[in-house]
């Protein structure tokens, strides 16, 4: 195949497109090894050095790779389309009541924007997010991320901001990066419930909480927030977190703050299912709540309202954060919005129920713990 009236100075390049195309095409297939520079200089018509040119800006371009002693093998790994119609969603657990209404709203804003909606399912784990992240990132406009406990993602974040691939952190956020964010007013939630607490007579308030998340980080800054404006010093002995999730780590939390703080009267559970825990432990140990032990919860989940007694909480719009997280992403991907990072912190409100009450005189007996339950303390 010579390619004629062709002037020396861009025959090379001639000879780079024509290979270049049979390779996409599949004409020269992948895995391998392609005629010598000898055999191409025939082919072609050009000298062995005009050959190793081409060769030379095709293997730049991860089409070739030179094998030493075996000779150049085609290496062609197109990159994934990108869909500038499809969204990633990385929630840290859809299982939960709190993050399926976070879906919803993300769901039914993009469906009304004609958008589509992957979703990724991390459970909580940085491995799963950084293959999430791997596998998207070529091939979607943007992603709706709730970052995984603990995150070690920074370097896949920084890829995404070098690549300028649109990203909302959404419910949580790494202080580190400055990118869109929406999340609740979590620190003024604590520091509602704790101010509730305290103005029924608890002074003796212990939180419990799971594995670090800023959300949870947050709303234990508004409960010693509030404890200090009441003259109380935050005490560390006093906020449990525990190795299980939800309804398992209120239900062996709650246990321990009976047995191991005698003085405390009341627990600030950072989310509705370890309240939903601590309640279904105090009733086994016929603790009467509110009577006996005051319980709040955090989130306002539906059936928040139907446990016996029903629970004190805070609640927060889910659905309206999964709404405004994807506002933000089509804002930045259409260009419609530009300009400096947003950070929306939606508001909450105090939901009273039956599970708190005023302080009274404590009468339940002892509980001893059961081995192996342990919890971790930290503030």
């Amino acid at each position: 195949m010579k390619i004629k009236n062709v002037s020396a100075k861009h025959l090379y390049q001639q000879i780079y497109l024509s290979l270049k195309k049979q390779i996409e095409q599949g004409k020269m297939v992948n895995g391998r090894i392609i005629p010598s520079e000898y055999e191409l200089a025939g082919e072609f018509g050009a000298s062995r050095v005009t050959i190793r040119r081409a060769l030379l800006k095709l293997q730049e371009e991860k089409y070739l790779i030179r094998k030493r002693g075996y000779g150049t093998e085609i290496s062609y790994h197109p990159e994934p389309r990108k869909d500038e119609k499809s969204i990633a969603v990385m929630l840290v657990d859809i299982t939960r009541p709190f993050f399926a209404g976070i879906l919803k709203g993300i769901q039914d804003k993009l469906d009304w924007e004609g958008y589509n909606l992957i979703l990724c399912d991390t459970e909580n784990l940085s491995g799963k997010e950084r293959e999430y992240l791997s596998k998207h990132k070529n091939s979607v406009a943007g992603f709706i991320i709730a970052p995984a406990t603990g995150n070690q993602n920074h370097a896949y974040y920084g890829e995404l901001l070098e690549k300028k691939i649109p990203f909302v952190f959404v419910d949580r956020y790494i202080p580190e990066f400055n990118v869109d964010t929406v999340f609740s007013d979590n620190m003024q939630g604590g520091y509602l419930v704790t101010k509730h607490l305290l103005n029924l007579g608890h002074k003796k308030i212990a939180v419990l909480s799971e594995l670090e998340a800023t959300s949870l980080i947050d709303r234990i800054e508004g409960y010693k927030k509030a404890l200090l404006e009441y003259g109380l010093s935050p005490a560390e002995n006093l906020v449990f977190c525990g190795k299980e999730r939800g309804f398992l780590a209120g239900y062996h939390l709650i246990k321990e703050v009976i047995e191991s703080r005698p003085e405390v009267t009341a627990a600030f559970c950072l989310n509705d299912d370890i309240g939903w825990g601590a309640l279904k432990q105090l009733a086994e140990m016929k603790i009467k709540v509110p009577e006996n032990f005051s319980v709040s919860g955090f989130d306002n989940l539906d059936f928040a309202s139907n446990l016996h007694p029903s629970l004190t909480t805070v609640n927060q719009s889910n659905y309206q954060m999964g709404e405004k997280a994807v506002e933000i992403l089509l804002g930045r991907i259409t260009g419609k919005l530009t300009g400096k990072k947003e950070t929306v912190s939606l508001p909450v409100e105090l939901v009273v129920r039956e599970s708190t009450g005023k302080i009274r005189l404590k009468t339940f007996p002892k509980i001893e713990l059961t081995q192996g339950e342990e919890s971790c303390v930290a503030l």
